[in-house]
């Protein structure tokens, strides 16, 4: 037997040192087995290798199927609109009514001017879109990145949940809301004429 540099000697008796360990492994496992207050070694987790299940690879393509036909639908309809030059009304063009608001209280809806606002975006003139409802053309323009989304999921079976969820968060839904207050506040100064 010789030993290196840092004292370890070479050619121990390794079945002597594997036994000893096994054998206290065991003792270890059996003596959990026995007493109830005591936890049994954990098992190492499987290391991942990169590789999706097929059953959620499938689930996010049709969840992403569905954002696919439901923001495309949307988006097609708006393409097909021609928008309104007053920034506003181009809903009636899809047999709505007229807007209530203005004429019974004097300023517009949270959400006058979105279709148009749409509609102007579809077809890409997003400093019109903005003009007309800036609420709207965010939304339209969210509309755009979930279709997009929704084909890079279609494709690679990869989701884009995870950039979704740090956006959207509790801090995410109130500078939400507050953007939509200001721009209804901007909606009701340019149909009043302050703007």
């Amino acid at each position: 037997m010789s030993t290196d540099a840092s004292g370890l000697s070479e050619g121990a008796d390794d079945g002597a040192v594997n036994g000893a360990v096994n054998g206290a492994a065991a003792g270890a496992v059996k003596g959990a087995a026995s007493t109830p207050d005591r936890v049994a070694p954990a098992v190492a987790a499987p290391v991942w290798n990169g590789a999706l299940d097929p059953a959620e690879v499938r689930r996010r393509r049709t969840v992403a199927l569905a954002v696919l036909v439901f923001s495309g639908a949307l988006l097609a309809v708006a393409w097909s609109l021609s928008p309104a030059r007053e920034g506003y009304g181009t809903h009636r063009a899809l047999g709505l009514p007229e807007c209530s608001w203005p004429v019974r209280f004097g300023v517009p809806c949270p959400s006058c001017g979105m279709t148009t606002a749409f509609a102007y975006a579809a077809k890409g003139r997003i400093v019109a879109s903005v003009g007309a409802q800036p609420m709207g053309a965010l939304l339209a323009l969210a509309t755009g990145m979930a279709f997009i989304g929704s084909l890079w999921t279609l494709a690679t079976g990869r989701t884009v949940w995870p950039v979704y969820e740090r956006v959207w968060n509790a801090r995410g839904a109130w500078i939400l809301g507050i953007l939509a207050l200001l721009a209804w506040g901007y909606k009701t100064a340019l149909m009043r004429g302050w703007m």
